[in-house]
């Protein structure tokens, strides 16, 4: 490694940088889950988690142009699975005609993670530019 610190202190740094993000959209996406569980199936449950849990603090950390402190960054993870929630539903919802319901559940997993990814590269492009 080019720099002195240990693995010890590079997992905390990575585990503690947006703690209060991480700690939101996993409880956001396991209330999701079970929220999704009792409408619909549990596959589609599972990815709306995943996307809200996983997919959302991998989008602040990597693409977001601005680190808000604990409590605006707990409102912008709200939102944010919010918008990912309503997408993810309507994706499902509108590719329910096409598929079967485990293929629906996937292409709207896959379809939210590739337009969430394109809005928050987009908005780090248009600050970067601004």
């Amino acid at each position: 490694m080019s720099n002195d610190l240990s693995l010890g202190s590079h997992l905390k740094r990575d585990l503690t940088s947006n703690l209060s993000v991480n700690i939101v959209s996993v409880v956001l996406g396991t209330f999701a889950f079970f929220a999704l569980q009792v409408v619909e199936s549990v596959t589609g449950g599972l990815f709306l988690a995943l996307n809200i849990a996983v997919f959302v603090p991998y989008a602040y950390e990597r693409y977001w142009p601005v680190d808000y402190a604990t409590g605006a960054a707990i409102v912008w993870t709200i939102s944010a699975a919010l918008v990912t929630g309503g997408l993810y539903v309507g994706f499902y919802r509108a590719s329910l005609g096409a598929f079967s319901a485990e293929y629906a559940a996937g292409a709207a997993f896959v379809v939210t993670a590739a337009v969430q990814y394109a809005i928050a590269a987009l908005f780090a492009r248009v600050r970067r530019n601004a």
